[in-house]
């Protein structure tokens, strides 16, 4: 299978979809939910080996990615490659996680709107009965942009599928900034799918969790926060900026231990303490919004929470969290 075709399949981009996850785990491409995987699917994707695709950058730090992936990725032998290699591979043992994502259409009274959602997607290649390639969808993992690359996207999300999958493709594999994108919060992503298709268990992004006993731990846990949640978007221009934490706000807001540091610094920081500790994950997709909170040390997933058509991290999204561990 050429490259160029390979890149242009891994984004699937029917302008007619549905956003399906923060964290997904079924087959879903254009539905709400999950969407179902047959029992020969899976008996197929366990027998496979799963190969991960990083972005460009991410290679010289491959091992602290290996790393973090073996910590959650178990239902399936795994190595890291790069995309020039997946030609050379056997699609019928291989699955894939690749950079990929979809847009969604907004029809008003006399305006269209196109909305792209980018995602890191498990998949493996198949043949339709027209003969031709297509990917059966696993899992995904949406990814937040900075606001430069997220304006680069949005530039080509405009009807044109193949064009979109030209362009948005290699500039994420490239060069885009993606805020939750580091070893640990990868970890905690894969975990979700990994024991999700380990158990038969599909997910989808409207099922709020909360593991009781595991978010009220954090009663005597810091809980740390990603700096990258104090940068404002400005829903008419597309612009970002820096803002503060207003101290009084976020005492109030959250009432427990927390910390605020660069997404890349918490697990170094907090895990070189040998403390328990959780981490929260801000996923902004286009116009959705999910806050999730992880076990710094299992990885497990303690919380998620979704808020459609919201553009911004608020204090109130730590009052929810702070309900939870109270």
């Amino acid at each position: 299978m050429k490259l160029k075709y390979i890149l242009c399949l891994a984004l699937g981009c029917s302008l007619n979809q549905q956003i399906n996850a923060q964290i997904q785990v079924g087959s879903a491409t254009q539905a709400k939910g999950p969407g179902k995987i047959s029992a020969e699917e899976m008996t197929k994707f366990k027998q496979s080996t799963t190969y991960f695709v990083l972005q460009e950058k991410d290679y010289a730090q491959e091992d602290l990615f290996r790393e973090a992936i073996a910590k959650a990725w178990t239902i399936t032998p795994f190595k890291i490659i790069k995309p020039q290699e997946m030609s050379n591979l056997d699609e019928n043992k291989s699955s894939f996680f690749f950079f990929g994502g979809f847009v969604t259409v907004r029809q008003g009274r006399s305006t269209v709107t196109y909305h792209p959602h980018l995602s890191y997607d498990l998949f493996m290649f198949a043949t339709n009965k027209k003969g031709k390639a297509e990917q059966n969808m696993l899992g995904k993992i949406l990814l937040h942009l900075d606001g430069e690359s997220y304006r680069y996207v949005a530039r080509y999300a405009n009807g044109n599928n193949k064009h979109f999958s030209e362009k948005v493709i290699p500039f994420l594999y490239r060069e885009a900034e993606m805020q939750n994108w580091t070893p640990q919060m990868l970890s905690g992503y894969l975990k979700v799918i990994n024991d999700g298709l380990s158990s038969g268990t599909l997910r989808s992004v409207f099922e709020e969790y909360t593991d009781q006993e595991g978010i009220k731990a954090l009663q005597n846990q810091t809980l740390y926060i990603p700096n990258y949640v104090n940068t404002k978007f400005n829903m008419f221009t597309g612009a970002e900026k820096e803002t503060e934490v207003e101290e009084g706000e976020e005492q109030s807001a959250y009432t427990f231990s927390n910390k605020y540091l660069d997404a890349k610094d918490i697990a170094q920081t907090a895990g070189g303490q040998n403390k328990a500790y959780a981490y929260l994950s801000y996923i902004k997709s286009s116009t959705d919004k999910f806050v999730s909170v992880f076990d710094g040390q299992s990885g497990k997933l303690l919380y998620t929470a979704y808020t459609p058509v919201s553009y911004n991290f608020k204090s109130k999204d730590l009052k929810r969290i702070a309900a939870k561990v109270k």
